[in-house]
């Protein structure tokens, strides 16, 4: 059942856990707080602090959080947001980087960097060849080399053979995760997801414009829609032609009943198709695979919605939203958030800017 954001979270600011302790320094000398994440992973943390506390005397040698204590790199860090009795955990990684600024006329304040489990992946460059595997079972030997838990749900093709070329460990499983239209992200227990956005959990919100929701900007647009993705490729062992489509059927399981963006852009231009071509095509069903990846990416674009609510911890990517009081093509459910941030500062409080979006305008 899709339930009320509460509203207002403004009023309540972040709590920091410093490896594994509640620690009430940070929260207050914070000056301001970003949360950042995407469909495709990495978690990330931006506080800036103030650093000149009861206990010194202004000076660069005893400004706080640059002597290791409470934050250092490595450093265990975990945030939580929202009201008493609706808190969430929005965060949880290490830091990875500290920042001290300097300005003409302006106090110091100190920046700390921090990203979840996914970091060990970007600092990982690996020359690697996987044999008979799938795209989540890639996943899941990744996930294994750096000591993390796997969760794979996305059906794709079995490959003979995967090479992945000095490339980071997660640009390389971004870049399989968008060849099946899968996501990827890291939880709280350190378990790497690999999954289709069907198989991602998420809160279910309503946001109605005017009260949680305290800005929007909708769109609904046909530049990157076509009625049909076609994936060509040849097949040395075969010597045949690989030709696969996907159609404006590929998000039927994701429409409740409006108009399409394939579906118009059929009618208003005709049939625009769009044809790539692929060498590494020709393993059974990978055309196919892949043909209905850039249908979907390109499907669920078209509708999209730029908002920003009161502060709203369950606002993460996965989450369905139903939006009222938007204009008849933006109205109602079916929207899934793929990215957010989770801001706080003093002086307005605690907001969320996220980007949603699906498949179809409403008539």
């Amino acid at each position: 059942m899709t339930e009320p954001a509460v509203h207002p979270y403004s009023s309540h600011a972040p709590v920091f856990t410093v490896g594994g302790r509640t620690d009430g320094r940070l929260g207050r000398d914070l000056l301001r707080l970003d949360i950042e994440e995407g469909p495709l992973g990495l978690r990330t943390l931006v506080a800036h602090l103030h650093p000149v506390g009861p206990d010194s005397d202004g000076s660069a040698e005893s400004l706080s959080y640059l002597d290791g204590e409470p934050l250092d790199f490595g450093t265990r860090l975990t945030v939580t947001l929202g009201p008493p009795g609706g808190e969430r955990r929005v965060f949880q990684g290490t830091v990875s980087g500290l920042e001290v600024t300097f300005a003409e006329g302006a106090a110091p304040h100190v920046t700390v960097f921090a990203e979840d489990a996914l970091m060990r992946l970007r600092l990982a460059h690996s020359t690697v060849s996987y044999e008979n595997t799938t795209d989540a079972g890639l996943a899941e030997t990744v996930a294994g080399r750096h000591g993390l838990g796997s969760a794979t749900d996305a059906d794709g093709p079995t490959y003979p053979l995967v090479q992945q070329w000095d490339q980071s460990d997660l640009a390389f499983l971004r870049e399989r995760a968008l060849r099946v239209a899968a996501e990827l992200w890291a939880d709280a227990d350190d378990v790497l997801h690999f999954a289709t956005r069907d198989k991602r959990p998420g809160a279910r919100l309503r946001l109605v414009q005017g009260n949680e929701l305290i800005e929007a900007h909708c769109r609904a647009d046909l530049a990157h829609q076509r009625a049909e993705v076609r994936m060509l490729g040849w097949d040395d062992q075969a010597a045949a032609e690989v030709d696969e489509a996907a159609g404006e059927d590929v998000v039927t399981a994701e429409a409740t009943g409006g108009r399409s963006g394939p579906g118009i852009a059929a009618r208003v231009y005709h049939g625009p198709r769009l044809t790539r071509s692929r060498r590494d095509a020709p393993v059974a069903g990978t055309g196919q695979a892949y043909a209905r990846a850039e249908m979907l990416r390109r499907a669920r674009g078209f509708v999209t919605v730029d908002g920003v609510t009161a502060g709203t911890p369950d606002l993460m990517p996965g989450a369905h939203l139903d939006l009222r009081r938007v204009g008849r093509p933006f109205e109602g459910d079916g929207y899934r958030v793929v990215r957010c941030r989770h801001s706080y500062d003093p002086s307005i409080g605690y907001r969320t800017a996220f980007r949603a979006e699906r498949p179809e305008a409403r008539s």
